[in-house]
């Protein structure tokens, strides 16, 4: 008997590292299956069990962009080759982007996308003026431009990029600023600025989304906006877009849709990138970072305005300044002058914009006045 014992464990102790080893085995190979299978039917395989419901969480825990380019020349081509591409991987999608060629209808690529992804999934679609990403079948990266409805590169005009993100730990909607017909600009604008922080405050607790991807109204003049947002929200706040879109859009709100606002026309979208106070624990914090190309350098001496003129409905300025320090007031002709000895007489080879910085005070609804300092950019022209 005692001999029987003693062997007892070390006969036992082969086959529970077995079983362990086979559990392992198991797992990983779960795990590989499911993270081969299309977005649709990894979400589908996510609802099977505990356990495969785990293992799609594992697969899925880092922040994911999926994003393809397709420039056939029948739009819903185009449209579905993106889509089945983007959504070829696993991917929950928390917020769709697409960017189309004046080929496309924007309203029907909106309804495309409203009835393929889930029915809380944010979305932006916007007409832009050109295109870069990777093409969906051949997987190069592709680039097309159209310039006053003619075509760079390609004999189509039908190009589309879709970008789908996958981003855990933050919580993304699409925010409109609607205005009313005879609403002045600045009361709407104040409420856009207070629905971005009403909504990020319900999400995280602070009033400053991470990020703001902004596309504005081409024919309203986005500056104003763009300052109220720059002074409402905090320094680490990322902002960028693009002021000069046609667009069309789906919020998980349903009141902020147009749809159920037929006496209010968007002027501007914002899509919010919120923290999650309640993410789940092990997510980790996603961080935004952007870069400036150095398309525009700063260059010829820092001058003080002596007298602004504007005209012809605020699209030209008439401009006299001094040189800092110095009495003698110059007109644009001797600025110009200035600038192109500077440049060794190559003015004629770049386009030149004035950089004007502005200080002045601004608020947001009843809060208390905070003075704040903008810079706009304005082109050169005769």
């Amino acid at each position: 008997m005692a001999n029987k014992n003693r062997s007892s464990p070390s006969s036992a102790t082969p086959k529970l590292m077995e079983v362990s080893g086979f559990s392992l085995m198991n797992e990983d190979l779960l795990r590989n299956i499911l993270s081969r299978l299309p977005a649709i039917s990894f979400a589908s395989a996510a609802t099977v069990s505990k356990t495969w419901n785990a293992a799609c969480c594992h697969i899925l825990s880092r922040p994911k962009l999926s994003s393809a380019i397709s420039l056939k020349p029948l739009p819903l081509v185009a449209l579905q080759e993106v889509f089945d591409k983007v959504m070829s991987e696993p991917i929950r999608p928390h917020f769709a982007i697409a960017s189309v060629g004046p080929g496309f209808e924007i309203k029907d690529v909106l309804q495309f996308m409203v009835e393929k992804v889930r029915s809380r999934t944010p979305i932006i679609v916007s007409s832009v003026k050109g295109i870069l990403g990777r093409d969906a079948l051949s997987h190069e990266f592709r680039e097309v431009k159209w310039i006053d409805g003619n075509i760079d590169e390609v004999p189509v005009n039908t190009g589309i990029v879709l970008t789908v993100g996958f981003v855990p730990g933050l919580k993304v909607d699409v925010i409109p600023l609607l205005r009313q017909r005879k609403a002045p600009q600045g009361s709407m604008i104040d409420k856009f600025v207070q629905d971005i922080k009403s909504y990020t405050s319900s999400m995280s607790g602070c009033t400053s989304p991470q990020a703001i991807i902004m596309i504005g109204d081409g024919s309203v003049d986005q500056k104003p906006i763009l300052e109220k947002l720059d002074y409402a929200m905090s320094m680490e706040t990322i902002i960028v877009g693009d002021e000069r879109g046609q667009f069309v859009y789906r919020s998980s709100d349903v009141s902020r849709n147009v749809g159920t606002n037929k006496k209010h026309s968007p002027d501007a979208v914002a899509l919010v990138f919120a923290r999650d106070r309640n993410k789940a624990r092990g997510i980790g914090n996603i961080e935004f970072h952007f870069a400036l190309s150095k398309g525009v350098s700063a260059i010829g001496p820092r001058l003080k305005a002596a007298s602004v003129r504007v005209q012809d409905s605020y699209t030209v300025t008439w401009l006299t300044a001094r040189r800092e320090g110095q009495q003698e007031i110059l007109d644009g002709q001797q600025m110009l002058e200035d600038i192109d000895n500077e440049m060794e007489n190559n003015m004629d080879c770049v386009d030149l914009y004035i950089g004007v910085t502005r200080r002045r005070n601004c608020s947001v609804g009843s809060d208390k006045p905070k003075m704040m300092t903008t810079l706009a950019l304005h082109g050169v022209e005769g």
